[in-house]
């Protein structure tokens, strides 16, 4: 990649997935994995990354951890 231009397709992808890994490990970490986050494929140039789904039980209680500590 030059400097000062957008990021090939292959960069923003591999970007996505290492976010991915990255929130994945943190959501982990506080006792709220989410198992579907994966890397996606970028739109417009932008590394993107799907969280996918999770049970209702563990979406409320990732938003109380939120609240909690944000």
């Amino acid at each position: 990649m030059t400097h000062g231009s957008a990021p090939s397709s292959q960069d923003a992808l591999k970007a996505g997935r290492e976010a991915a890994r990255e929130l994945a490990c943190a959501l982990r970490d506080i006792g709220h994995p989410l198992p579907s986050i994966d890397g996606d494929f970028p739109v417009h140039g932008l590394a993107m990354v799907r969280l996918g789904g999770c049970s209702a039980a563990a979406a409320s209680r990732l938003a109380q951890w939120l609240r909690e500590h944000g």
